[in-house]
């Protein structure tokens, strides 16, 4: 399901969404999607663009929380590797 979604969401941002909080949920919903792929640097792009697009901060705790689990996936990683 999450290979559709990306699809739709993709598709949504490239038809030009008018709404900047609609931008900013689309781009939080792939970085979302990015992470459950494990794609670090995806995810990380799309979280700037989310922040970016939230210009009146009503992601800003989605988008924090996001990046909290970003680091806890790293910690996880490190200690997978040791």
């Amino acid at each position: 399901a999450p290979m559709k979604s990306e699809k739709y969401f993709k598709a949504a941002l490239s038809l030009g969404m008018q709404m900047d909080h609609n931008i900013a949920l689309a781009k939080l919903s792939l970085a979302g999607i990015a992470m459950a792929k494990r794609n670090k640097r995806e995810a990380t792009m799309y979280l700037a663009d989310a922040k970016k697009a939230d210009k009146n901060k009503l992601l800003a705790d989605q988008i924090k929380q996001m990046k909290d689990q970003m680091g806890m996936m790293d910690k996880q990683q490190q200690v997978r590797y040791r």
